[in-house]
């Protein structure tokens, strides 16, 4: 089987660590016999916005890239600064990745399917190139492209649900998100597939090993982030619960990077605890397990999430974990057994449940042997591609689907007609 993996999140020159889920999926799909080429849209626009910093940073990104032994297209997509015009963003996905699809398939090469990530925009992307192209198309909706953007504007909320109708099989990475799939467009068959981690890269460690080679003082209690610092994370409530801890001897690592960088930095001076924080930047993902090893325990404070792939990747490591009670958390923290869950925007509670966490290791260490269990047998890679797989087979078994009529046929594909060669940029 030969799909074609759609994702504008994908690791690239810029950044290596975004979209590291897709390809811990594709490379595990790869090992399941699942033959994968990638197109992962970046954002252009004209070098006159390039003072942008937001614009001047994807420049860097080349056109074509080997990334761990997929080849990956990048074709450039009409971007506006700030996210202005999201709710077209789809369209012109599908109008820059048409050319590299038709390319392909002139030169005799061959895809079974299309499987996009986020239904906006690569979903109703891919939903555009799948009726041209004669194509079947898996989305996996992953969180924020449902509970969030939709909310932002009606145009984006249009367009997530004519995609979200339009797909020959959805995948969910939660119950929850399936539920909000379900009230957004109405029942619907909707395949749920938890995100997992690689037992093989998030294993025990050392802790002592971990923080040598981390830089961290070996006597402290250490309390780690891991994620991009964006609204939805919830940092704020995370720094103001540290601050109620009142514990000198530990500190809080935040291993990411993102737009509130600056304004987290500030709001920790102001809390009078930036000596107790450390802000380590992105780091490769290779080294995320170091910092989870050497971690007295995982906090997240999300106010809304599909399923975070650092949970089972903390579980792995037998690293404790605090999460907020949103979107797909529950279903893999239980409270008390699994790790602690608490409100979302609740700094006292999230105080509370830390000191919890450290106060009694015993109680501690037996949450992280359930945790272990637990994610070993449901919540790894290998889990997820079985299941992926069957959502693939589906798809291609689905050969009434009116959405795969011939792409010559006008009334499918909007009067549009394959692409027999790449057009120039």
């Amino acid at each position: 089987m030969r799909v074609l993996i759609l994702s504008h999140l994908f690791p690239n020159r810029r950044d290596a660590g975004v979209g590291t889920f897709v390809l811990q999926q594709a490379k595990h799909l790869r090992a399941a016999g699942v033959d994968a080429i990638v197109v992962a849209p970046t954002p252009w626009a004209p070098r006159a916005l390039a003072w942008y910093p937001s614009v001047r940073k994807h420049m860097i990104v080349p056109e074509r890239a080997k990334v761990d032994g997929f080849a990956v297209e990048h074709p450039r997509i009409p971007t506006l600064p700030r996210g202005r015009g999201f709710a077209f963003s789809g369209f012109l996905h599908y109008l820059s990745c048409r050319s590299v699809l038709g390319d392909h398939l002139a030169r005799g090469g061959h895809i079974d399917l299309i499987h996009a990530h986020t239904i906006m925009p690569d979903g109703f992307a891919a939903v555009l190139l799948g009726r041209e192209f004669d194509l079947p198309v898996v989305c996996t909706v992953h969180g924020s492209d449902i509970n969030v953007y939709p909310k932002e504007s009606c145009g984006v909320a249009w367009a997530t649900k004519w995609a979200l109708k339009r797909v020959a099989r959805l995948i969910a990475v939660s119950e929850d998100l399936k539920r909000n799939i379900i009230a957004m467009i109405g029942q619907h068959d909707v395949l749920v597939a938890h995100n997992g981690a690689d037992p093989k890269i998030f294993k025990p460690t050392s802790k002592s090993d971990a923080r040598l080679a981390l830089g961290l003082p070996a006597e402290k209690k250490i309390l780690c982030y891991v994620g991009y610092f964006r609204p939805e994370k919830g940092i704020e409530f995370l720094l103001e619960a540290f601050a109620r801890l009142k514990r000198r001897d530990t500190l809080l690592c935040l291993v990411g990077d993102g737009p509130l960088r600056d304004v987290l930095t500030s709001q920790a001076q102001r809390l009078g605890i930036s000596d107790l924080c450390i802000f380590a930047g992105t780091q490769p993902h290779e080294r995320i397990p170091l910092w989870l090893a050497g971690a007295d325990g995982l906090i997240l404070s999300s106010l809304t999430e599909g399923l975070p792939t650092v949970l089972p990747e903390a579980m792995l490591c037998r690293v404790p974990v605090i999460a907020t009670a949103v979107g797909g958390i529950p279903e893999i923290v239980r409270t008390g057994e699994t790790g602690l869950l608490v409100p979302s925007q609740d700094s006292k509670a999230l105080a509370y449940a830390m000191d919890e966490l450290l106060a009694h290791p015993r109680r501690t260490a037996q949450m992280v042997d359930r945790a272990f269990t637990v994610a070993s047998e449901a919540f790894t890679w290998d889990v997820n591609a079985r299941k992926t797989i069957a959502a693939y087979e589906a798809a291609l078994g689905n050969a009434g689907n009116p959405d795969r009529s011939p792409a010559t046929s006008a009334a499918a594909s909007g009067g549009l007609q394959p692409l027999t060669q790449r057009r120039d940029p």
